[in-house]
């Protein structure tokens, strides 16, 4: 299975990851993985800021929001009409064609991460850009664009002791995320 690795001790807050999400999803049709991203309001890599301290003493770190594509994914089980499934490589899909737009997965995530497309009638989230690695490119957008690596992509196995030292978002959703 693959993991995708956040390091925010190295993320210097670009949102180039951001960007290059809206990019590759904005306007362009990736069926049957996606339907175009609309401009405004959805951010499947969303990026904020955590400040601490005051001035002249502040730290900022930059937490990142996306799906968590869990093993154990509660939005797969609430959805009632069987559009969102596993990819051998770990990634959970929502197939537009599928969805019926009833909003029970959107309810069911704990992550908060899954937006509706009130245009399309349909939900949509990050799909670790399934289409371009479906074509051989080897990350997502968001990691290729991260000027500083602190964004990683790959096999759990290779970053098995990464993984073994970092935390994940609502451990007390046993969710099973593949995200780090």
């Amino acid at each position: 299975m693959k993991a995708f690795i956040i390091d925010i001790r190295i993320c210097n807050g670009c949102y180039n990851c951001q960007v290059a999400c809206k990019d590759e999803h904005v306007g362009n049709d990736w069926s049957p993985i996606a339907k175009p991203q609309p401009d405004t309001g959805q951010f499947w890599m969303r990026v904020e800021d955590i400040v601490r301290g005051q001035v002249p003493k502040v730290k900022v770190a930059y937490m990142h929001y996306m799906c968590q594509h869990c093993a154990e994914a509660p939005c797969e089980k609430a959805c009632m009409s069987k559009a969102i499934y596993h990819r051998p490589d770990g990634a959970v899909i929502i197939d537009p064609t599928k969805c019926t737009g009833q909003k029970l997965c959107i309810d069911a995530c704990p992550y908060d991460v899954i937006y509706y497309n009130t245009d399309m009638q349909i939900a949509q989230k990050c799909t670790w850009c399934a289409h371009l690695l479906d074509k051989g490119w080897k990350e997502p957008r968001c990691v290729d664009s991260c000027p500083t690596g602190a964004l990683k992509f790959g096999y759990e196995e290779q970053f098995k002791d990464l993984i073994a030292q970092a935390e994940i978002l609502n451990p007390e959703a046993k969710t099973s995320p593949r995200v780090y």
